[in-house]
């Protein structure tokens, strides 16, 4: 639906188009009706009008004015001018702001004005259709650029360089120098959390397309190359000829900073940077990229988000499993103590153990991997203990995460939640029908689950199971399942770009208002709200 503006100092004639155009029947919004110049500048200003009705003489701006000054906010405006004069002046400055029509008040009829309104808005609608084509093509063109960047950089890293001087013909095309001399310093560039990231936009190819063309847009420093190895790591190419004027290395850093922290506040993606050394032939290129791209173990202990030059590390041969039993009954004390400040201050303790040791990062990997499993397993046994763990998750989990702050952040969330989990199970004794239950409408948040249905699943009846769940666990099955639903839909509202609706019918709800209602009352806000305070 299109805005429009309506502005005369005649209120009469205000209220004649107001009240008199089928707006809604138009597919148009009458988004305000100003009686003077500034009034109209003001809302042009708040609304953004797709369409501008005016009079050229107003009180404070008069209507030309006010065409041009609002087709500088928005170009595609299209305007049309109601007026008394039919003097040729004013119809010469018309046509010079391409105003769309020229409407004579003493001729003035609800048919004629509703008429330009219906071509104006298939015009937009038309306009707007063209421009969708032309972003769409536009798209296709940069994925197929960034594709074949990709191709051609995965194939130098894994093919051979048999051929110095084809290579270098072939980097020439892209725009890269080297055979001419011209060295270039090699930056790794990965993507933080990609796993959560991937999820957020929806698929990996989108994620890629999304980074790689902020990252286009972002750098700004010389004649740089960036090429995309996959949706988490790509590399950076600055030439670097010698100069005495400038430290390159400096305005590379400060560059990267920059973009950096641009990521993170627009995007909310965490990157990190690590340098290679600077290299003036192909081959010294490749092995200084295969280099960045391998330093698994300096990326897992140097953290997220950092700028840093790439440096061997040496893991100790100590076995890391010497310190699990320790470790293991610490964290299953700090579980049952139900104090979040303790289970921080061990997770800080093994850190610095693990970070004091530099210990292989597989081995860090296996040991939290193995000790997570074995406190899950110990509380899942417990009488009637509900849970939705999966083994397979939780170690595609650990692998997917690639530095030791990410790990053990997560570490610390695990133990946090089994804390209360704990407690739970400590403050009341659930029946197994309740836990079975819980445990289904967990599984299922995507389903309209009623309590008779659920009551017949279990074989119970209804009234007793009403009762008796409502005696369990201190709130009805229909509370719990809207409060098991609104806590997914929260969880949904911050890791994803899914819109309301789609939330919404996620969840099982047919109408959006409904979920709506429910999630304020909730949360205390709405959905959107919700969103925003993230």
């Amino acid at each position: 639906m299109f805005k429009v503006l309506v502005a005369d100092d005649h209120y009469t004639v205000l209220d004649y188009l107001s009240a008199g155009i089928p707006w809604p029947k138009l597919d148009l919004e009458l988004a305000a009706v100003c009686s003077d110049g500034g009034e109209a500048w003001e809302a042009c200003q708040l609304h953004r009008p797709d369409i501008l009705v005016t009079d050229i003489g107003m009180p404070v701006m008069d209507g030309l004015e006010l065409i041009e000054k609002a087709r500088a906010l928005n170009p595609r405006l299209k305007a049309v001018i109601l007026s008394c004069h039919e003097d040729f002046h004013y119809a010469q400055a018309a046509v010079k702001l391409n105003v769309s029509d020229y409407i004579l008040k003493e001729s003035l009829q609800i048919d004629q004005v509703a008429s330009v309104l219906s071509r104006l808005t298939n015009q937009l609608t038309e306009e707007k259709r063209l421009e969708n084509d032309r972003n769409q093509l536009q798209n296709v063109v940069q994925q197929n650029l960034s594709a074949i960047r990709s191709r051609f950089i995965r194939k130098f890293l894994e093919q051979p360089v048999w051929n110095e001087a084809e290579w270098a013909n072939e980097f020439q095309n892209f725009g890269i120098r080297i055979r001419d001399g011209v060295p270039y310093l090699p930056v790794a560039a990965s993507v933080e959390r990609a796993a959560e990231l991937e999820i957020r936009f929806g698929g990996a190819v989108n994620m890629q397309f999304v980074i790689d063309n902020a990252l286009q847009e972002l750098v700004r420093l010389g004649e740089s190359f960036i090429f995309a190895l996959n949706e988490q790591q790509y590399l950076f190419l600055f030439p670097f000829p010698h100069t005495l004027k400038r430290n390159l290395y400096e305005d590379v850093r400060e560059e990267l900073l920059r973009v950096q922290q641009q990521m993170h506040q627009h995007l909310r993606v965490g990157i990190s940077f690590i340098r290679g050394e600077v290299s003036r032939d192909l081959l010294q290129m490749k092995k200084e990229i295969q280099q960045l791209f391998d330093a698994k173990t300096f990326r897992f202990y140097a953290g997220e988000r950092i700028y840093a030059k790439v440096l061997p590390v040496e893991t100790t041969k100590e076995d890391l499993f010497l310190h699990y039993s320790k470790a293991l009954q610490e964290l299953k004390d700090c579980i049952f103590s139900g104090d979040k400040a303790r289970i921080s201050l061990a997770v800080k303790e093994w850190k610095q153990v693990i970070e004091n040791g530099v210990y292989p990062v597989e081995a860090v990997k296996s040991w939290v991997l193995k000790m997570t499993m074995e406190l899950q397993l110990k509380y899942t046994v417990m009488q009637n203990f509900v849970t939705s763990f999966d083994t397979e998750m939780l170690q595609r989990k650990i692998a997917s995460i690639e530095t030791l702050d990410h790990l053990l952040e997560w570490l610390q969330a695990f133990l946090e939640k089994k804390s209360v989990e704990i407690e739970a199970l400590r403050e009341q004794t659930v029946r197994r029908e309740i836990a079975e239950a819980q445990r289904y409408v967990q599984i299922h948040t995507g389903e309209k689950i009623a309590m008779e249905e659920m009551a017949h699943r279990l074989n119970l009846n209804p009234s007793h199971f009403s009762r008796i769940f409502k005696q369990e666990t201190g709130e009805t099955f229909v509370e719990f399942v809207t409060r098991t639903k609104m806590e997914r839909a929260q969880e949904l509202l911050n890791q994803s770009d899914l819109n309301v609706a789609e939330i919404s019918e996620q969840l099982g709800y047919e109408h959006t208002s409904y979920f709506i209602k429910l999630f304020r009352n909730f949360a205390g806000m709405s959905p959107n709200e919700f969103r925003k305070s993230i």
